[in-house]
């Protein structure tokens, strides 16, 4: 009884080696499956580390009102914000900055005034959160003669939306990929089942249970599931060490990014679990229509 697991994996590894474009083909379609899902959460981590980055990096300026005092406001928003580095600032240094900023387009803010900013009040926040940005953010407009507050806000917070969102497709496309790749792979095995039914009538007309016939092509789908699963985990590790180091070249807030936030270890057990339950599923399929059409 304990030799049976040896047994029929050595059958499931016989019939791979005797069939193997069957095996192929059945990896292959598990690996493209596991490889799409992986990638898409490898993406969805990354901008979601990428977005607690930039938070991190907010710098709140609070617009004052025409004719609110710039010290006064200043001295509020530092009670209202302790701990955080508080400068005010004046609309012609502002200009100044503004021109600095454009460099050789400078010229377009020729004769404009001092008047067409507003004074400002700047406080800087690094190692703060989005939800925390958005709280001190409130805090900050309820001030006496803040007229606006900005943070980076609008374009934060559409990629927050955006990440959310992402999530949402993201158990949709794992839902999809899983079962077109159980289908998939089903249709592939049933070649392999077909090939063998007279081995299995044989089976059954000696007493052999449901059970022991389809254990090899079980573990048969099971090793292809692996076997998918694993090297589409080899080429998600193998695109991580590509691609983020030229990210953390061309952005200076991707030098946090580490492999933990795009494939965790948490994520990787997932791909390779997803990918032998797929080829279990798939291969349990094809062998319970096969047994049906034999005792029918």
């Amino acid at each position: 009884m304990a030799l049976r697991p040896i047994y029929f994996t050595r059958r499931a590894l016989q019939a791979m080696a005797r069939g193997p474009y069957v095996a192929l083909v059945g990896t292959a379609t598990i690996f493209v499956a596991v490889f799409a899902t992986g990638l898409f959460a490898a993406a969805l981590g990354g901008a979601e580390r990428l977005l607690a980055s930039w938070a991190g990096e907010v710098q709140i300026s609070v617009y004052l009102a025409p004719g609110t005092d710039l010290g006064a406001l200043r001295a509020a928003a530092a009670a209202a914000a302790p701990g955080r580095r508080v400068r005010a600032v004046p609309a012609a240094e502002a200009l100044r900055t503004l021109a600095a900023d454009l460099g050789d387009e400078a010229k377009v803010l020729e004769g404009v005034g001092p008047g067409a900013l507003p004074d400002a009040v700047e406080v800087a926040a690094p190692g703060i959160s989005l939800a925390e940005a958005r709280a001190l953010a409130a805090r900050l407009r309820a001030l006496p003669g803040a007229a606006d507050v900005d943070y980076g806000n609008t374009w934060l917070e559409s990629l927050e939306r955006f990440v959310a969102r992402a999530k949402t497709a993201s158990v949709v496309l794992f839902s999809a990929l899983a079962l077109a790749t159980a289908v998939l792979v089903s249709n592939t095995l049933r070649l392999a089942v077909f090939a063998r039914r007279d081995e299995i009538e044989i089976m059954k007309l000696v007493g052999a249970t449901d059970g022991f016939v389809s254990a090899p092509f079980l573990i048969e789908g099971l090793v292809q599931g692996l076997l998918g699963a694993g090297l589409a985990i080899g080429a998600l590790l193998a695109v991580h060490a590509t691609v983020v180091p030229r990210l953390r070249a061309a952005v200076r807030v991707a030098d946090a990014l580490t492999l933990r936030d795009t494939l965790p270890p948490a994520l990787l057990a997932t791909l390779l679990a997803g990918g032998a339950l797929v080829g279990l599923v798939g291969s349990a399929l094809s062998v319970a229509r096969t047994l049906r059409r034999i005792s029918a």
